[in-house]
């Protein structure tokens, strides 16, 4: 549901929207709508199901800068998408839901809508495989980050790093 993701346009204005409320956008838009493909593993077909994140180790220093760089990366692809799409629907259209994962979702798609989608999945499992991760590590980390404060700061702190 790319929709409920618009307000990331909004904040591209106001460049001095936290980067918690970045963060959060965009693991709640990666995690609950299965924009984050998980591809690994297979030549049968483009989408594979979601893996559930378990609960995991503590993650490392390494893990944690990886993956604020691949968010950093994987974010303006995003809003890339979301705009291309939204061109193709026209003004006041309902976007439709993309979930890299799910193959019945991306083929319901128009083909125009279609090839937008398997790009920006394509793109998002690029980057965060470029910045050494697995797929399954980067579901991991969005979704015990939603749940641990802690977590999340360490995050942040890394995003601010990076973009300073």
């Amino acid at each position: 549901m790319i929709d409920s993701l618009r307000p990331l346009r909004f904040m591209r204005q106001y460049q001095s929207v936290t980067q918690a409320l970045l963060l959060g956008l965009f693991s709640w838009g990666a995690v609950l709508l299965g924009i984050v493909p998980d591809l690994s593993g297979t030549t049968t077909s483009v989408f594979n199901t979601v893996v559930q994140a378990q609960q995991s180790p503590e993650f490392s220093e390494m893990e944690i800068r990886s993956y604020a760089r691949a968010v950093l990366g994987i974010e303006p692809r995003r809003q890339t998408a979301f705009n291309e799409i939204q061109a193709i629907m026209g003004a006041g259209k309902s976007i439709p839901d993309v979930v890299c994962n799910e193959t019945r979702t991306i083929n319901q798609l128009d083909k125009a809508v279609r090839d937008i989608a398997v790009n920006y999945c394509t793109q998002a499992k690029s980057i965060i495989e470029t910045n050494e991760l697995t797929i399954t590590r980067f579901n991991e980390i969005t979704q015990r980050q939603q749940a641990d404060p802690a977590l999340q700061k360490r995050i942040q702190a890394e995003l601010q790093s990076l973009q300073n």
